[in-house]
């Protein structure tokens, strides 16, 4: 007779045998494919390349990888029927589901990061990155800092990363001090984490320069002015850039348009003079800095401007239309009643020089601040231009923050370019329309949010919590066989002390020196013996305790430094003793030594 149930059971395992194979199968060869293919649309359409299709191959094998696990978990259940009949009558805890899905989820967020750079091979093609070597990039920048003698660092997490450098010494007496590069921002500055970031980062002797290009540097600004309310010492002016486009009508490049003005207005500056003399220096899709003639006002020191035919070109009609292209001071109206004559409801933006470099310098020895209006002109599309000095501006820029050429240090330059570290900020550098799916934005994403909650004051304590509480079940734990072991020697000593204090031997002698406290002479007289042993085994040396150590470490030489130090101490207290230097007043001292002096009986 067929017995039905072992009959459908045998085929439902084997229907899942094929199942779990059919897709490990399955995923192995998609992946494949989709790798094949994301290399050569990569290759054929590099721009238009959407960068999540790369992780979809990694995805694919970590699912093989678990559906593997799973098949190998299932064939060992399948052929264990005692495991499986145990493994049934189990009752599944919820907390357990959920603490396996908490270190699951930690386990993809830690190692998501290490293994996606096999995937994307650590590419970077976000615009004004030091790591993508296309036109929009900036590693030609990155090279030519590297060629002035300089060290380069990137900081991919949280601008507070760079903290650990500021503590940094060379040759342990000189601290080291950053020149951080913000090129073309365009991720938010969270001011809870930024404003303490800057009060620590003005208050030692480093420098910024602030490269806009529409992003998030007007923002940054503001909330370094707001630090300044907390620090009277950083004097950072704030200025505004407007939307809209640079044109100057009066310079721009002849093989382009007036998108690409060409300055050649530079005031009397070190960064315009030294080590290089600039003249013209080519701009792409510049802003400007608000405030005209105003800007001096403002703290600035003005560096270099327009022609007096630029203008801000709001409506892309490529004209200047007032007030459409003027800036809009309306959130100014609510201070109008404050002000002896009317507050305008606009700030025209054109009719007159655009200034596009500002400069700031906080005293000798104090930060430095310079920042341009554009980005575009340090990265490798112009940088390199043999048109203009943008590599020699971007140098003179680099050695004016670092203090290198100031007249009173006659320091060797290379030195003075030593003790500093050029830190390009990464993090805030991202896609415009999309997340940032490569391998160095998640680190950073993951990276960011770790530094964030661990140094802020309010999340910090939660990390040591969070780590007991999810890995105290992997922690070592307590040998109890050890600490067994311990108590029964505690007990086993107490038991010889109560042994020695009653027995014959102890109670004759302490009656016979109690009443006279001659402790000092019954140990003298139990010495008798370890003494003669002493001098029959150093031959004729005088016994001493450098001369007992080198006998003890002569027999055993695999000795312990705690035996050593013991013997050593037991040997100082004896000598002492014996030449009336040392008294022993108490019982408890009597003790001690004796049970020390049989110690070094055994031990010799």
């Amino acid at each position: 007779m067929v017995k039905k149930g072992k009959t459908s059971k045998k085929s439902a395992n084997i229907s899942k045998g094929i199942i779990f194979s059919f897709f490990i199968i399955y995923l192995l060869v998609f992946g494949g494919i989709i790798s094949g293919f994301s290399s050569a649309l990569q290759i054929a359409d590099p721009a238009g390349f959407p960068i999540f299709i790369t992780y979809i191959p990694l995805l694919c094998y970590i699912g093989s990888l678990f559906c593997g696990f799973g098949f190998l978990i299932f064939i060992r259940n399948a052929t264990a029927r005692k495991s499986r009949e145990t493994q049934s009558r189990k009752k599944i805890k919820s907390g357990s589901m959920y603490k396996q899905a908490l270190f699951l989820l930690i386990f993809i967020f830690s190692f998501i990061p290490l293994f996606s750079p096999a995937i994307d091979r650590g590419e970077n093609t976000q615009h004004f990155s030091v790591y993508n070597p296309n036109w929009n990039g900036a590693s030609d920048f990155k090279r030519i800092i590297e060629n002035d003698g300089y060290d380069v660092m990137t900081v991919q997490s949280s601008l507070s990363a760079t903290e650990r450098l500021i503590n940094t010494t060379i040759n342990g007496n000189i601290k080291r001090s950053i020149l951080l590069i913000l090129m073309g921002p365009n991720q938010f500055y969270d001011p809870i984490f930024e404003i303490p970031y800057f009060i620590t980062f003005f208050a030692e002797s480093n420098s910024l320069l602030i490269l806009h290009d529409f992003g998030s540097t007007s923002t940054l600004l503001w909330e370094i002015m707001l630090a300044s309310v907390f620090d009277p010492s950083i004097q950072v002016p704030v200025t505004i850039f407007p939307d809209g486009v640079l044109r100057d009508n009066g310079s721009y490049a002849p093989d382009a348009t007036t998108d690409f003005p060409i300055i050649k207005n530079f005031n009397a500056h070190p960064t315009t003079t030294y080590p290089n003399i600039i003249s013209d220096v080519i701009l792409s899709v510049s802003s400007c800095a608000v405030g005209g003639e105003f800007i001096t006002a403002f703290g600035w020191d003005p560096i270099g401007s327009t022609t007096g035919y630029a203008f801000i070109d709001k409506n892309e009609n490529k004209m200047y239309d007032s007030p459409e292209d003027d800036l809009n001071l309306g959130f100014m109206s609510f201070f109008s009643d404050l002000l002896p004559l009317p507050f305008p409801s606009t700030f025209p933006l054109g009719g007159y020089s655009q200034y596009v470099f500002l400069a700031k310098d906080m005293g000798t020895g104090k930060p430095r601040l310079f920042v341009s209006a554009d980005a575009s002109l340090f990265n490798n599309e112009l940088i390199d231009h043999p048109s203009y000095d943008n590599t020699q501006f971007a140098i003179n820029i680099i050695e004016w923050l670092t203090h290198v050429n100031d007249p009173g240090d006659t320091r060797p330059i290379e030195e003075k370019k030593g003790e500093w570290v050029i830190v390009f900020d990464e993090a805030h550098i991202r896609p415009e329309i999309s997340r940032d799916l490569t391998s160095a934005g998640i680190f950073g994403f993951v990276m960011q949010y770790i530094v964030h909650l661990s140094t802020n004051p309010i999340t910090a304590w939660i990390y040591p919590l969070l780590a007991l509480y999810t890995l105290r079940k992997y922690l070592p734990k307590k040998d109890k066989k050890k600490e067994e072991r311990k108590i029964a020697e505690e007990e086993e000593k107490k038991e010889e002390k109560a042994r020695f204090r009653t027995s014959s031997f102890f109670a004759q002698k302490i009656e016979e020196f109690r009443d006279k406290n001659k402790y000092g002479e019954a140990l003298k007289l139990l010495y008798r013996r370890l003494e003669r042993k002493l001098n029959a085994q150093l031959q004729g040396q005088k016994i001493t305790t450098k001369n007992v150590i080198d006998l003890v470490v002569a027999k055993d030489p695999s000795i312990t430094k705690l035996k050593i130090k013991r013997l050593s101490k037991f040997m100082d207290k004896i000598i002492s003793l014996k030449e009336g230097k040392l008294k022993v007043r108490t019982e408890e001292e009597f003790e001690e030594l004796f049970f020390e002096m049989g110690w070094t009986v055994e031990n010799m």
